[in-house]
């Protein structure tokens, strides 16, 4: 439930549920004073709907309305009325009648009241309305009139109402005590309840934001409900956990960075190392021969070039790393691509006697959107890492090309001596080389097959391996295939 639902619905009830138990505990203490309801109902006014039942001097008034417009001196005949005022007397109702101005009848208990003290003539009333005569209070109904040859006259039932004024008196302080705690009872619970369902996420939320500024970003947010509240804090948390991947992910980038330098420093230092040697062996006249001499410059010439190679690969990995390569995309079919490219290929391949496979579909064709130049890098440092380790004396490379209905699919597989499951998983990172690879018949700077990944990935595409030790290595590159106009 939204909290907007929730305010409203506390309200309904801060209205509704106060008036409720107020009506239950005024019906309560009506009970406790007066010991039946019944006995209040007899001083009330009646409602004028017939279908409820009549009370008994109800239809004792009916009757002798009747009587007065039938037999009018009858009704005003003292000793009918003091045989029914001894009747009505037991039920405590007491009879008065009024002719004119004077009293001319009266039960004893109402002996006392005026006729100028009761309500004037023309004032009839066939339902009870309170009166207060004197100090008194009565309950009354009045029936008027006329008597043959002597005039107007008035028929009043009247019943002791003081017992409800004193009921009154008491009752209603008592009830606005009452109805001031309800109010009070009912609005604290329900505030509590309330802003409790508010206030405790917002707790949560702070204690949550406390622990982040503090650096702790494990700190997890239970989220229950479906609230704003309950939005907010799974928008918090979802926070929280892009704030923890990012730390993660920046923790494992300072982690490269500083293998990267590791790295950097040893594949430098080895060629400087070398290059210092032969230069100090020269000064010193070690190369006491021509032959010796071209040797060693030799040398020092392959060092400086391995080294040119191994910055221009870092420079490539950098501007690679950093997103600020430019990339110059058109649409080729990778078919015809290959071809042209594996014709260069082929003649230097054939030198170091490995034999260069190409199969493919020739009714196909591939459309694909490539950087013609950056992929071409990525196949040069694929076949150069095979040549690099290739251990049988007949090499031989196998390029498969063909597609599915998305993607164009690129396999370049070799017979080398394979990569084992422990170091397949981490070829295409930085700087890796499989155990005891890094030596100088290898060489290498450990970056080619991870420029490789990082070009394909910028072509939107996917790279993988799969090898087997013995047997030899398969990469296989996916690339979106373009919709042929």
């Amino acid at each position: 439930m939204t909290i907007k639902y929730r305010l409203i619905l506390s309200y309904l009830a801060m209205v509704f549920v106060p008036l409720i138990l107020f009506f239950l505990a005024g019906l309560l203490l009506m009970f406790l004073f007066l010991g039946d309801i019944r006995e209040v109902s007899d001083l009330m006014p009646e409602s004028h709907d017939y279908k409820k039942t009549i009370s008994e001097d109800t239809k004792l008034f009916g009757e002798l309305k009747e009587k007065s417009f039938v037999d009018p001196e009858g009704l005003a005949n003292i000793e009918y009325l003091s045989v029914l005022s001894a009747e009505l007397e037991q039920d405590g109702i007491f009879i008065v009648l009024r002719q004119g101005n004077e009293v001319i009848y009266s039960s004893q208990k109402t002996a006392h009241l005026s006729a100028a003290a009761l309500p004037e003539f023309g004032v009839s009333s066939t339902s009870r309305i309170i009166e207060k005569i004197g100090k008194e209070t009565y309950s009354l109904r009045q029936h008027d009139f006329y008597i043959p040859e002597k005039g107007s006259a008035s028929l009043f039932l009247i019943k002791d109402a003081s017992s409800l004024t004193r009921l009154m008196r008491t009752f209603y302080p008592i009830l606005f005590v009452m109805l001031i705690l309800i109010l009070i009872i009912t609005n604290g619970l329900l505030t509590y309840y309330v802003s409790r369902s508010i206030i405790k996420p917002i707790e949560q939320l702070k204690e949550a934001a406390k622990k982040i500024k503090e650096g702790n970003l494990d700190h997890t947010i239970n989220v229950n409900g479906k609230d704003e509240l309950a939005q907010l804090s799974a928008d918090f948390e979802a926070m929280r956990k892009k704030l923890q991947e990012s730390a993660e992910i920046q923790a494992q980038y300072e982690k490269n960075r500083k293998e990267l330098i590791a790295h950097i420093s040893h594949d430098l230092k080895t060629p400087i190392t070398s290059i210092k040697g032969y230069v100090e062996g020269i000064r010193d006249g070690v190369t006491n021969s021509p032959e010796k001499l071209e040797r060693y410059l030799q040398t020092i010439h392959q060092k400086s070039m391995d080294m040119d190679t191994l910055i221009n690969e870092l420079f490539l990995y950098s501007k690679l790393d950093l997103k600020k390569l430019p990339f110059d995309f058109e649409e080729v079919d990778l078919k015809d691509y290959l071809i042209d490219y594996l014709e260069e290929l082929a003649f230097d391949l054939e030198k170091k006697n490995v034999k260069l496979n190409f199969e493919y579909d020739a009714n196909d064709s591939y459309p694909v959107s490539i950087d013609r130049e950056k992929l071409k890098r990525v196949f040069s440092n694929i076949i150069e890492n095979s040549l690099k380790y290739m251990d049988k004396e007949n090499g031989e490379i196998t390029i498969s090309l063909y597609e599915n209905q998305n993607e164009v699919i690129l396999e370049l597989a070799d017979n080398g001596p394979g990569i084992s499951n422990e170091s397949l998983p981490f070829i295409f990172q930085q700087f890796y080389r499989e155990e005891g690879s890094r030596n100088k018949e290898t060489g290498g700077s450990g970056l080619g097959l991870s420029i490789a990944g990082m070009i394909i990935e910028e072509h939107g595409g996917t790279i993988t391996a799969e090898s087997s030790l013995g047997i030899g290595t398969r990469i296989i590159i996916s690339l979106e295939r373009q919709v042929e106009s």
